[in-house]
């Protein structure tokens, strides 16, 4: 496997017992691979097949799912994307960071709900990939997380269309 690429982890650490108050490097490690996992399959699904994967523009299910049912469909998103930032309270995630990423959440959901415009805003920004970036700039700044690899960051083009931090 290539180096800063990883396998997607479909279940947090803990499926069936209250999360841990502190994480250990291997719960950690894996509950960062779930949310990125959940992230990518939300916004980018499509950078995980190798046909697509160069693609300008990655697709993930939230939008697909948005646009499949009108006025419906962007709450799937927002649950979604809550359930990723109630995952990164687990890495101790401020509550400016979190502010951030309930802005994002709701920019994507509501504008989400207005009829055609809002299809095009779903499949341009990448709310819960964003929020994949506030959480790895988090993790980054944080030395008791610096046993955890973190893709570095590409350009804000490539994050904004989904590929921020992609290598699968």
């Amino acid at each position: 496997m290539p180096p800063g690429s990883f396998e997607p982890v479909f279940y947090p650490p803990w499926v069936g017992v209250p999360p841990p108050k502190t994480l250990t490097p291997s719960q950690a490690k894996q509950l960062y691979e779930h949310i990125r996992t959940v992230a990518f399959y939300l916004d980018a699904i499509t950078a995980m097949i190798p046909q697509t994967r160069d693609s300008p523009i990655q697709v993930g299910l939230e939008p697909i799912i948005a646009a499949a049912v009108p006025m419906i469909g962007p709450f799937f998103g927002l649950f979604a994307g809550l359930y990723v930032i109630l995952l990164c309270f687990l890495f101790g995630i401020s509550w400016m960071d979190t502010g951030r990423m309930l802005v994002n959440l709701c920019l994507d959901t509501f504008a989400g709900m207005v009829p055609f415009i809002g299809n095009l805003v779903d499949f341009a920004f990448k709310a819960n990939l964003a929020n994949l970036g506030i959480l790895e700039n988090h993790l980054r700044r944080t030395p008791k997380y610096a046993y955890l690899t973190i893709p570095a960051p590409k350009s804000w083009w490539q994050s904004w269309m989904g590929r921020g931090t992609a290598n699968w």
